[in-house]
């Protein structure tokens, strides 16, 4: 990309002079500490000017009170994000002050992507028609087989606890199919289980994965968490950037409807490069910038030739997370244009331009309605927030749809691409001070600080907690002292254990995508903070299902963001059907676990072999019955 390799332009960029001109070529945006000194002296001056052309004493007295207003307005401008306290909360979708907040619309928003808790206890006295009322959490994960990798996502969503996984298009793989075909399967296949699926309601939380390269590392209670609070922040700065919109009433009589102009609903992952051969297209060129800092990586942010030292600000397809009904649109979008297209990675590219598009429609509203003055002085002292429409070659239509509350994780808070950033991570463990004080240091982030464990993993249960009545239970995996051996949980908890870091964004990531190098992927699951003691968590697992925590699950109408199917140690299929994940991974054991104590759910031998008590009947597993027991059988 033109924007990512100016030493075409100025030689080799070891050259001094080369470097030299590249700090001026290109455009840096100011710190936020840079802009409010520039801001505050900017208008200390005029208020200077105002206080000595003043003649009169009267007037000595309203200037200073006017020139504080000043002062106050233009460091608000340069600090629009505010730090959050008990006593002053972020809101949902701007400041609570504001009667747009209070209208039906925006009440309605709010209740849909932040459901309110239900409160109904465990010593409640229940109604008899209780319903779930809260979104559940599903996770689909498209894949037509089992594979290393597959099997590897799988898992590792299963050891962090989220619902049973989707495998979308499992058992359906067509043999002789170009990548074009399979790719266009795949995406109607998840669009019609989003469209399709009973299971799935509209306000549902949805989280769609790459199935082939995906490492979960923290609960699913944390993604929820996360997402959410991304999702307040961003919102409150799109409210001040674009303002509110008059919606016509639906009925005669009824009054007008006021509501947030345009708001994000939807998050992908965040790349650091652009999709290749667009780069002049909005969805290379407008997208906003990252809100990480400008000089994160130092010196050489955003300008190194490479990339690696970009901030993440483009939109990668390898993860998404958003409510089923606001995927279904946007899944109906990339697929009405790959489709015409008829191009490999279609998928990715219609993303890419999609989110363009958006943001070009979103800058063209803004600059219609900006106040002119307003936005020469942005300009001028360089805070304005506007996106870059210089040189783009972009068709808008009529009628047609842009707008799909598309947002990127640029903080890595949820997805961690691995691609061009497998230097900015470590595997950390919080409770080591020495290390935490040195960390972000070791990593060229300017302004470092003591890296902390983020407050939501803190909050965590200990991770190797197993139920006290776990050795007691007769569940199928019975509990084995060897296969279910874990760590102390004085010895290990999550300030011990070694967490996937971004110390550049003093991030700790839900999942990892590892889209970079593929030879990386073996040592690095390695070092997933579980992989010691995987198969014995999958146990725990798979036994907590049916032990006290799905039975209060389901006594309060299941609250918790679950897939309202239940079960765990299997899969959905798109199809409806319960398939094993010993199924799905048979003979991928090394890999998930590499301790050699045999396959998945055998290793204590076939749990499906019959057994016969002393009068030959069977009492479990799968064996010939004679007749007068299946007479029983049927007649009880």
């Amino acid at each position: 990309m033109a924007s990512l390799n100016p030493s075409s332009r100025f030689g080799e960029p070891n050259s001094s002079a080369s470097t030299v001109l590249r700090q001026l070529y290109h455009y840096r945006p100011r710190t936020q500490r840079a802009k409010t000194l520039a801001l505050s002296a900017i208008a200390f001056l005029v208020c200077l000017w105002l206080l000595s052309s003043s003649s009169r004493p009267q007037e000595t007295i309203i200037s200073p009170i006017a020139c504080l207003a000043v002062i106050r307005h233009f460091v608000i401008a340069a600090n629009p994000q505010e730090t959050p306290t008990p006593n002053n909360p972020i809101p949902i979708f701007g400041p609570n002050s504001h009667p747009a907040t209070h209208s039906p619309g925006a009440q309605k928003m709010r209740r849909s992507l932040f459901p309110p808790k239900s409160g109904i206890t465990i010593n409640s006295t229940l109604p008899h028609d209780l319903e779930k009322t809260n979104p559940s959490l599903h996770l689909l994960v498209p894949a037509t087989k089992g594979s290393r990798g597959t099997c590897r996502t799988l898992t590792s969503s299963m050891i962090l606890g989220y619902p049973p996984p989707v495998i979308i298009g499992y058992g359906h793989e067509r043999h002789g199919a170009t990548e074009f075909e399979r790719m266009v399967d795949r995406i109607m296949r998840v669009r019609n289980y989003l469209r399709d699926s009973k299971a799935v309601k509209g306000r549902d939380f949805v989280l769609v994965v790459d199935a082939l390269d995906t490492f979960f590392q923290l609960p699913p209670q944390v993604l929820v968490k996360r997402f959410q609070e991304i999702l307040r922040t961003n919102n409150r700065k799109l409210q001040k950037k674009y303002g509110f919109a008059v919606v016509p009433p639906s009925k005669t009589g009824a009054s007008s409807d006021l509501v947030q102009k345009y708001s994000q609903r939807v998050l992908f992952g965040a790349s650091k490069i652009c999709y290749a051969d667009l780069e002049e297209d909005p969805g290379c060129i407008s997208v906003p910038e990252s809100s990480l800092p400008p000089d994160v990586y130092g010196w050489k942010t955003d300008i190194y030739p490479d990339g690696h030292k970009n901030r993440p600000r483009y939109l990668n397809p390898g993860a998404v997370i958003g409510q089923a009904a606001d995927l279904k649109l946007i899944y109906d979008e990339v697929l009405r244009v790959v489709e015409q297209r008829h191009k490999k990675n279609g998928d990715y590219q219609a993303l890419t331009q999609m989110y363009g598009r958006q943001e070009v429609v979103r800058e063209l509203e803004r600059r219609r309605t900006t106040n002119g003055a307003k936005e020469w002085l942005y300009n001028l002292i360089g805070i304005s927030d506007a996106s870059n429409l210089t040189g783009i070659t972009v068709r808008l239509e009529t009628g047609h749809r842009y707008e799909y509350g598309i947002g990127v994780d640029y903080k890595s808070e949820l997805f961690f691409n691995q691609h061009m950033s497998r230097a900015d991570v470590e595997w950390h463990k919080f409770g080591n001070i020495t290390k935490s004080s040195m960390l972000q240091a070791q990593f060229g982030v300017p302004r470092e600080s003591r890296m902390l464990l983020p407050p939501d993993v803190a909050a965590l249960p200990n991770p190797f907690n197993q139920s006290r009545l776990a050795k007691q239970q007769t569940n199928i995996p019975e509990w084995n002292s060897t296969l279910d051996k874990l760590p102390s949980m004085h010895d290990h908890t999550w300030n011990t254990l070694p967490l996937m870091t971004n110390p550049h964004s003093a991030s700790v990531p839900v999942l990892a995508h590892m889209n970079g190098d593929s030879k990386l992927r073996n040592a690095w699951w390695e070092k997933m903070w579980f992989f010691p003691w995987g198969r014995a968590l999958l146990r725990k697992y798979v036994r907590a299902s049916q032990g006290f925590e799905a039975a209060q699950s389901a006594l309060l109408g299941g609250q918790d963001l679950w897939d309202v199917r239940g079960g765990r140690g299997g899969l959905w299929t798109d199809d409806a059907n319960w398939v094993k994940l010993s199924e799905v991974c048979e003979g991928q054991e090394r890999d998930l676990f590499d301790d050699d104590l045999g396959p998945w759910s055998k290793e204590n031998g076939d749990p499906d072999s019959p057994v016969y008590n002393k009068f030959g009947k069977l009492v479990r597993g799968k064996g010939p019955v004679d007749e007068e027991d299946q007479f029983n059988f049927d007649f009880w």
